[in-house]
């Protein structure tokens, strides 16, 4: 029976990480319409994809799961761009996130974002960064082979369906 469990355990698929924010600042900028907000996010997403790919050649990065739009419990209407995720675990190839930190800081900057912060202790072997912006978008790179890029974006939307997101 234990080692049918053991088994069972190696099986299954890494559980994401428990979310442990780091400091984010305060939300200043209302939530703008899924229209808005999907081309720009989109484009960030698209663009560090691209720098990390540049940086870390050896390392691609395809969908994971494709965009859409969640209602959370407190009533908030979320979007979530496409979720990307790694060929291999990007933890030592990228010096411990250093080449992630120097790709992705650039592309933060230009599209509003604070640089990463270092990365946060998260338990079960995952390493995380992340960066939220004025708005309260956060985008959190997470490793344990594979690494994902998930973006969530807090947007006005009278439906939250996922019909609202423009094709790409």
């Amino acid at each position: 029976m234990i080692l049918g469990t053991t088994l069972m355990a190696g099986c299954t698929a890494p559980e994401e990480p428990k979310a442990v924010t780091s400091s984010a600042p305060p939300v200043t900028v209302a939530p703008a319409p899924v229209a808005e907000s999907f081309p720009e996010y989109d484009a960030l997403r698209a663009e560090l994809i691209a720098a990390l790919e540049a940086k870390m050649p050896d390392i691609s990065w395809t969908m994971d799961k494709p965009a859409t739009l969640a209602t959370l419990k407190d009533g908030r209407c979320m979007l979530y761009p496409q979720t990307m995720k790694s060929s291999a675990d990007v933890v030592e190839p990228s010096n411990q996130f250093a080449d992630i930190f120097a790709a992705g800081d650039p592309v933060l900057t230009r599209h509003g974002f604070p640089p990463f912060d270092g990365t946060d202790a998260v338990p079960g072997g995952w390493v995380v960064a992340r960066s939220t912006d004025a708005a309260g978008a956060t985008l959190t790179i997470e490793s344990k082979s594979p690494a994902y890029l998930r973006i969530s974006v807090p947007v006005d939307s009278p439906t939250c369906s996922a019909d609202e997101i423009p094709p790409s």
